[in-house]
């Protein structure tokens, strides 16, 4: 019987230590994040724009929510676009099909009635406008749970892109810089950017009947995807009529301010929570990486940070495991990786990086730290 309770309060001593551990953990975890959340209140009484610190603006149709009662709501926007704050705040980017992503960017939007869920009406949708540039041919993707991310492909989700409105500016004698500034623009769907660019690059070249159009119309092959073919299409007309007040010059500077389509990027959801703009990362090999503790052989509870170099692409895994670690890791250039954990309120880590061709064995030699240290060490390539 003694020692049968000698046996339980060392279990329970152990049980204790390791939940003190995994506190502790987790309390590092969090004063490594970073804060870039907006909230407000407000009355829905019209269509609202709201406007996040980072610069995400929201749309509201006044008829929006379903179970709105006309109380007070309470807006919550999250925005992260730099890499820094995705691997600070442990933002991995990885789907629930375990495809890695490169992201443009996350927000986290969510709205409540004084203390009550609001949920959006079947049909509608609000609009939200990124202030960052988007990576080409990304898609959106949602997450509804605040500790793992696993992101889920949105079908059917709506996109739209404003792009400088070149017939319009021309129409109006408008000259602008590479920014559009001061001119007019359009919103399109983001699929049909390239035909409608197509479509206006022509109807210029009609509509100013350009003498040297050989010249421009084999520049435009050059800087798009299109072919001798789209300038014999009838559908665009004749352009053998010459016109002398316009200039190769003057053309040319056009066009190369319709380039900088992707300035912002707009798309309709009904979808709340956690939104991730992203594009699926092309994967080299995968490989399986062993892990060992060299030292603090007794601590079983740590995180592990990977990553990528190239790309705003990471993961990150909490483990509760044996000294020695198995982990299948996908490669896609070069990769750091970071193993930290905590002891007796201490901050312990070591890093290394894998590629295609590295070793896939790796002995962690835990080494103290302070939390300022230990932020450099993640945000540093």
């Amino acid at each position: 019987m003694k020692n049968y309770i000698i046996l339980l309060l060392t279990v329970l001593l152990c049980t204790s230590c390791q939940e003190d551990i995994t506190s502790n953990l987790k309390q590092i975890e969090n004063q490594l994040k970073t804060e870039n959340t907006s909230t407000s209140t407000f009355t829905l009484k019209n269509d609202t724009i709201l406007k996040g610190k980072l610069g995400t603006e929201i749309f509201i149709p006044k008829d929006l929510f379903a179970n709105y009662t006309n109380g007070k709501i309470t807006f919550e926007l999250k925005e992260y676009f730099s890499k820094e704050d995705i691997i600070l705040n442990g933002l991995s980017t990885i789907t629930d099909k375990d495809e890695l992503l490169e992201s443009s960017g996350m927000i986290y939007i969510n709205f409540t009635e004084e203390g009550k869920q609001l949920t959006i009406k079947e049909g509608k949708r609000y609009k939200a406008q990124l202030p960052n540039k988007i990576l080409a041919n990304s898609n959106l993707y949602s997450n509804a749970n605040d500790s793992i991310f696993k992101w889920e492909f949105i079908e059917g989700i709506q996109r739209d892109t404003a792009i400088i409105d070149i017939l319009k500016n021309a129409a109006f004698g408008i000259t602008v810089d590479k920014t559009g500034a001061g001119g007019f623009f359009k919103n399109v769907k983001t699929d049909s950017v390239s035909i409608i660019q197509k479509r206006d690059s022509l109807l210029l070249i009609k509509n100013r009947k350009e003498s040297k159009k050989r010249e421009i119309q084999n520049q435009i092959i050059a800087e798009t995807n299109m072919s001798e073919f789209d300038f014999g299409d009838p559908s665009f007309g004749d352009f053998t009529e010459a016109d002398t007040t316009v200039t190769t010059e003057q053309l040319e500077k056009q066009y190369k301010m319709y380039q900088k389509f992707y300035d912002f990027d707009t798309f309709a959801s009904s979808k709340l929570g956690w939104i991730n703009c992203d594009r699926v990362l092309n994967v080299e090999k995968e490989v399986t990486l062993q892990l060992s503790l060299k030292n603090h052989k007794n601590i079983t509870h740590f995180s592990v940070y990977y990553i990528y170099k190239n790309y705003k692409t990471f993961l990150k895994e909490s483990y509760r495991s044996t000294p020695a670690l198995s982990k299948n890791f996908k490669v896609s250039g070069r990769t750091k990786v970071v193993v930290m954990s905590t002891t007796n309120d201490t901050y312990l880590y070591d890093f290394f990086y894998v590629n295609k061709s590295s070793k896939t064995n790796f002995e962690i030699n835990l080494k103290e730290t302070t939390l300022d240290n230990l932020k450099k060490v993640l945000i540093s390539q």
